[in-house]
């Protein structure tokens, strides 16, 4: 029964709240063109949630991971980040996520992540 809940727990860092809550955040650096590109990225991203069946939380933590290990610019932190994402996949696999959706979830967090670059 932990495990479940622990599960759950980690997966929660790919979730809507926690993803509003580090754009706060980072809206508070006053640094408008990496708050640009982490908003451009969530818009591209839950734009194709909208049109596409994946995994929400899968996506939204890959953004989480790449644009707080680029701001901290620190080994140290983007390689405990990589350790909770994986940590994050295993809780969708434990949780019983399809392989598909999870993975179209990365993709599609991805691609976010791309078009933020290519735009900003």
């Amino acid at each position: 029964m932990w495990v479940k809940t622990a599960a759950r727990d980690i997966v929660a860092i790919g979730g809507v709240p926690f993803f509003i809550l580090v754009l706060v955040r980072v809206y508070l650096l006053n640094n408008p063109v990496y708050f640009s590109q982490f908003v451009v990225s969530g818009i591209v991203f839950l734009g194709t949630w909208f049109l596409f069946k994946q995994n929400i939380y899968a996506g939204l933590g890959l953004i989480v991971l790449v644009f707080t290990s680029m701001y901290y610019g620190n080994n140290t932190f983007a390689i405990f980040g990589v350790i909770a994402y994986v940590f994050l996949l295993g809780g969708l696999f434990y949780l019983k996520e399809g392989i598909k959706k999870i993975f179209l979830g990365i993709v599609l967090g991805a691609l976010g992540v791309g078009v933020s670059y290519l735009i900003l």
